[in-house]
C-alpha cells in the first residue's frame, strides 16, 4: 500500500471525529430513513458539512485515511476539499462499465420476467422465489443499490412497455423497502407486489394497451379495468393478500379520488400506497410515445406540487428525500446549456439543489430562471 493510504478495521465513530479522507463502510441513513451517503463514499469537506446538517450522530467508516494534500497535488487540484477549480464533465452514465453490466443483466432477466408474467396471467402458479430472483440478479450487479434510480433512466426504451414498467417498479419497490428498513420477508413481498401490480393489463386489448397516441375517454375507462382484472388473476394464488391488493388498489388516492374503489387513506393497502409512488415515478422518468422522459428533479417538483393529498405523505417524503440525496455529487445539465455537479441538497426545496459550475456555486433555490433538465 502506498504512503498516501493506510487502512485499519471498520469502526463506528462519532460525527465530530469524522475527517475528510475517510471512507464510509456502510450506508449513512438519517433517522427518517433517508440514505445520505452510499457505502464506499470518500468523505470530503462538502460531504462532512452535509452530515453535520443532518440528524446523524455517528457513522461507520473503513478508516482509510488519505493524505488529502498529496492526492490533490497528484490530481493537479488547487484544493481537494473544495473540489477541482475547473471540473471536467465525467463520462455519461450510459458509457460507464457498471451501467453496461447492469443493462446486460437487465436485458437477460427481462425476457424471463416477460415469460413469467404471461404465464401467471394464463393461470400458472406464482413462485415468489422465482419472482425475486429477477430483482436479486440485477441488484447484485450494483455496487450501490441506489444506482437503480439513475440506471433505469438510461435503459433503452422497450416496445413492450408493460413488461419493462413492471420490472422497473419491482426494482424501485425493492429499493424503497431498504429505505423503509423493511424485513427481508416484507422486502420480498413488496418487490413481488411491484412486479405483479400491472398484470391485469395483459387482459386489456392490444389496440388500447399499445396505442401510439393518447387514449380516448372510452378507451381510458377500459384501461382502468386492469386493476380489477389483475386482482382476479391473483385472487386464487397462494400469496399474501397485500400483494393481491397492490394490483387492485395502486391507483387509489388517499383523498378518495382514485379507482377502482374510490377508498380513502386508511382503507388503501400499505403496499398499494408504496407502489403508487414507484408506479408514477417510473412512468414519468420513462420515454413514452407522446413525450420524452422527465428529469428526476422535475419529477420531484411535480410530486411536490400535485401529489400531496393524493399519495401517502409519509411514504412520499421518504421517497423524494432519498431520490434527491441519491443525486448528490452527480453531474447535471442546466437549461442554459451549462453542466455542473450537485454539491448541496436543500432539504426544504428538494428539487432545487446547489450546483457547482466551474468555480461558481449556483443555488437553484435563488435562481428561479434556471432548472435541471437532465442527469449526465
Amino acid at each position: 500500500m502506498n504512503g498516501n493510504i493506510s487502512q485499519t478495521e471498520n469502526k463506528k465513530i462519532d460525527l465530530e471525529n469524522v475527517r475528510p479522507g475517510m471512507v464510509t463502510a456502510k450506508e449513512v441513513v438519517s433517522q427518517s430513513g433517508t440514505v445520505l451517503l452510499a457505502k464506499n463514499v470518500l468523505i470530503s469537506q462538502a460531504t462532512l458539512k452535509k452530515l453535520f446538517e443532518s440528524d446523524v450522530k455517528e457513522i461507520v467508516v473503513k478508516r482509510v485515511n488519505i493524505n488529502i494534500d498529496k492526492l490533490a497535488q497528484k490530481k493537479g487540484m488547487q484544493d481537494f476539499n473544495e473540489g477541482p477549480a475547473k471540473p471536467v464533465v465525467p463520462v455519461s452514465v450510459a458509457e460507464r462499465p457498471d451501467f453496461r453490466e447492469f443493462e446486460q443483466e437487465y436485458d437477460k432477466k427481462f425476457e424471463v420476467a416477460k415469460d413469467t408474467l404471461k404465464a401467471i396471467s394464463d393461470g400458472a402458479q406464482i413462485d415468489l422465489d422465482e419472482l425475486t430472483e429477477f430483482t436479486d440478479g440485477i441488484i447484485n450487479k450494483l455496487k450501490c443499490k441506489s444506482d437503480i434510480l439513475t440506471f433505469i433512466g438510461f435503459l433503452k426504451s422497450y416496445d413492450e412497455y408493460t413488461f419493462s414498467h413492471s420490472s422497473n417498479v419491482a426494482l424501485l419497490c425493492n429499493l424503497f423497502a431498504s429505505w423503509l428498513r423493511l424485513s427481508d420477508e416484507e422486502t420480498t413481498y413488496l418487490t413481488a407486489a411491484g412486479f405483479l401490480h400491472d398484470i391485469g393489463k395483459l387482459k386489456i386489448p392490444h389496440s388500447i394497451l399499445n396505442k401510439q397516441t393518447r387514449l380516448t375517454d372510452k378507451e381510458y375507462e377500459i384501461m382502468k379495468k386492469h386493476t380489477i382484472l389483475g386482482y382476479r388473476i391473483l385472487q386464487t394464488q397462494n400469496i399474501p393478500n397485500e400483494i393481491k391488493l397492490g394490483a387492485l388498489m395502486h391507483h387509489e388516492k388517499i383523498d378518495g379520488t382514485g379507482y377502482p374503489l374510490g377508498v380513502t387513506h386508511e382503507k388503501i393497502s400499505k403496499y398499494a400506497r408504496i407502489i403508487a409512488i414507484c408506479d408514477i415515478y417510473d412512468a414519468m422518468t420513462s420515454d413514452r410515445v407522446y413525450r420524452g422522459r422527465i428529469c428526476p428533479f422535475e419529477v420531484i417538483k411535480k410530486f411536490q406540487i400535485s401529489s400531496y393529498g393524493e399519495l401517502d405523505t409519509t411514504y412520499l417524503l421518504v421517497f423524494l428525500k432519498n431520490i434527491a440525496y441519491t443525486y448528490y455529487g452527480s453531474w447535471v445539465k442546466l437549461n442554459d446549456g451549462r453542466s455542473g455537479e450537485i454539491v448541496f441538497i436543500n432539504p426544504t426545496d428538494l428539487s432545487r439543489p446547489m450546483v457547482r459550475v466551474g468555480e461558481e456555486i449556483i443555488d437553484l433555490h435563488e435562481r428561479e430562471e434556471l432548472d435541471i433538465i437532465g442527469v449526465i
